[in-house]
């Protein structure tokens, strides 16, 4: 017989494996990201998930992931502050998918 292992280990397990390892701090982002961060994040962007240590966020647009990727570092600095260091330690910032309409 197979030792079970408890249903929370379980659950942690899948989540870390979807990437959302920080559910709590996803869904905070998720919920807090008008007031919590800065411009142009605010604006221009939306959190994707966690994984690694690394933020996934998607631009609105093309053009501004440039202006997203030069402003890192006072996201970091903010998310820092909100959730503790080393939370968050890197910022990936990807293009919104093709065909989809900024919104």
């Amino acid at each position: 017989m197979s030792r079970l292992e408890p249903v929370e280990e379980l659950v942690g397990a899948a989540l870390q494996n979807l990437g959302l390892e920080r559910l709590d701090v996803v869904l905070a982002l998720a919920g807090e990201w008008g007031s919590l961060v800065p411009e142009p994040w605010c604006t221009h962007a939306t959190p994707s998930l966690i994984k690694d240590g690394e933020l996934l966020v998607e631009a609105s647009s093309p053009q501004a992931v440039s202006l997203l990727r030069y402003a890192v570092g006072d996201l970091l600095r903010t998310l820092d502050e909100r959730f503790g260091e080393g939370v968050v330690v890197s910022v990936r910032v990807q293009a919104p998918p093709s065909g989809r309409q900024p919104s």
